[in-house]
């Protein structure tokens, strides 16, 4: 287990298996902490996992950088072979991932065991 602490912004990535890592985001993404969630992601990749999910149940706050790095990190994944489906729990995180319509964009569930079961099965 990786855990990563960035002033107001918690990144732990679980390796459920060796196909799957589940990378739990907590607290507030903007522009200070924004480079540490892109820096796990780009770790994730790089290590050419399978399926990543990102789990933003715990994200108080997500600033328009942070969608950024969910589509940049959708991108890469797909580009590599890769899965990356994200949790949209959190409502504030909904609305503003939904004002931008990214959730059109990147796979996304309303909860992490429904992407675990999407993304083994």
């Amino acid at each position: 287990m990786q855990r990563i602490i960035d002033r107001s912004l918690q990144v732990r990535v679980v390796n459920h298996n060796e196909d799957l890592h589940v990378c739990r985001v907590a607290g507030e993404i903007d522009l200070l902490t924004v480079s540490t969630l892109a820096r796990v992601l780009d770790d994730l990749n790089k290590r050419r996992v399978a399926a990543v999910i990102v789990d933003l149940t715990d994200v108080t706050y997500c600033a328009a950088a942070g969608v950024r790095i969910l589509l940049d990190a959708t991108a890469r994944a797909r580009w590599a072979g890769q899965r990356l489906a994200v949790v949209i729990a959190s409502l504030t995180v909904a609305r503003v991932l939904r004002a931008t319509e990214t959730t059109e964009g990147i796979e996304n569930y309303a909860s992490l065991s429904e992407a675990m079961v999407a993304l083994t099965s």
